[in-house]
């Protein structure tokens, strides 16, 4: 792309969970010498309420060459906008300083929408890692709105599927721009070493020493006024199994706060551990051992297939995606919740089928194949001339 020069590359990332899919391709990225790496840290990474998972890219040692404060601690679809408005303001600054060759952004978030309307401004080209996605939730979905105007403000394309790469294809993208890599998450799977159950014991108790079910929650834009109701019917459920459940912190995303304040009515229950950020290698564990997921992430459609874990998808959110046998959608009822949650626990034949399901999101080799794109990437003024295919 720039001949004998290093490729400065800056990383745009604002919350815990798309830091954690990044960090694979970053690592990869920071330890390539064609490569010189950049860390911009917006949003929930610098909250008290998310527990300041700025220190994980501290501690993973990247290179961070801004803090942007713009999570305004309102809940509500308001303070999302004006949120955005000031990671703008501050990502023009950033920008104008550092001046990179490309700016990297992932999936459907307001630092990515936010990222490639900014850099396209300031002619800088973007790559957008799993765009070309789709959601349908019958009350719709904002994120999809946002994966698909990203795709049309970013200038190379890496899908996690090849349905992806022909979505944005569709949209009119020049086919040179498009890359089926896979997901950067799976890597995360295959690179992160096995704990034993007593060194995951030390940090989140005896829970993990029996089966148990990790439960993950988000609010959706559409149903922000169920979402507290959603939340305890899936945790009620999971109770009357009778296992443990390991349940992990929201995100930053309006109604939110509905979900820490039901967390917290069962934060002493005896069955319940609540967790934050937990250290990568003790999350990835707690997912390989877990008997099945549940909630709304899209982690049970993207990375669970690799580890054959059983999934639960409770409401509306994830609807619509390209999902495994894994999974099952189920509406939020009682009776449907706790028939998919037999299934998932307990039914052998099921169980055993997921064993040797295909991993449609990728080989966990997205790192690889991803180093050898960016390096063999056209000038910045080829990148840079979008041209409309229809």
């Amino acid at each position: 792309m720039s001949g004998n020069k290093k490729i400065n590359i800056l990383a745009l990332t604002g919350i815990r969970s798309e830091y954690d899919l990044l960090y694979p391709l970053l690592k990869g990225i920071d330890s390539h010498l064609d490569f010189d790496l950049g860390v911009i840290v917006s949003g929930a990474h610098l909250s008290p309420l998310h527990d300041y998972s700025v220190r994980q890219i501290d501690k993973d040692e990247f290179r961070i060459v801004d803090h942007i404060e713009n999570l305004l601690y309102a809940d509500s679809f308001s303070s999302k906008a004006k949120s955005s408005a000031i990671l703008m303001q501050s990502l023009a600054q950033t920008l104008l300083r550092v001046q990179p060759d490309l700016l990297l952004i992932l999936g459907d978030r307001e630092e990515a929408i936010i990222g490639s309307l900014t850099a396209s401004y300031m002619n800088i080209p973007v790559v957008h890692i799993a765009g070309g996605d789709n959601t349908s939730p019958t009350g719709g979905d904002v994120d999809e709105q946002i994966r698909h105007a990203t795709t049309k403000l970013s200038h190379v394309h890496l899908t996690m599927m090849e349905e992806h790469s022909e979505r944005i294809k569709k949209l009119g993208e020049e086919p040179w721009r498009v890359f089926t890599v896979g997901s950067p998450g799976i890597d995360r799977l295959r690179m992160e070493p096995a704990l034993g159950v007593e060194e995951i014991a030390n940090l989140l108790g005896e829970g993990v020493k029996k089966d148990y079910i990790v439960l993950i929650y988000h609010p959706l834009s559409s149903t922000v006024a169920q979402t507290a109701e959603e939340l305890r019917l899936c945790i009620e459920q999971c109770i009357q199994t009778g296992l443990h459940i390991f349940i992990g912190s929201p995100n930053s995303d309006p109604g939110y706060q509905d979900i820490v304040q039901v967390l917290q009515e069962y934060a002493h229950h005896p069955q319940v551990c609540l967790y934050k950020n937990l250290e990568r290698n003790i999350f990835v564990n707690l997912l390989r051992n877990a008997r099945c997921l549940v909630g709304n992430s899209s982690l049970a459609i993207h990375e669970a297939p690799y580890l054959c874990l059983p999934s639960v998808n409770v409401g509306e959110r994830q609807k619509g995606r390209i999902a495994g046998k894994n999974v099952q959608f189920v509406p939020a009822n009682e009776e449907d919740v706790r028939g998919a949650l037999q299934k998932a626990l307990y039914d052998v034949d099921y169980r055993n089928e997921l064993e040797n399901e295909q991993f449609i999101y990728g080989d966990g080799f997205m790192v690889d194949k991803t180093l050898q794109i960016l390096l063999s990437l056209p000038s910045r003024e080829k990148l840079l001339a979008k041209k409309i295919t229809y």
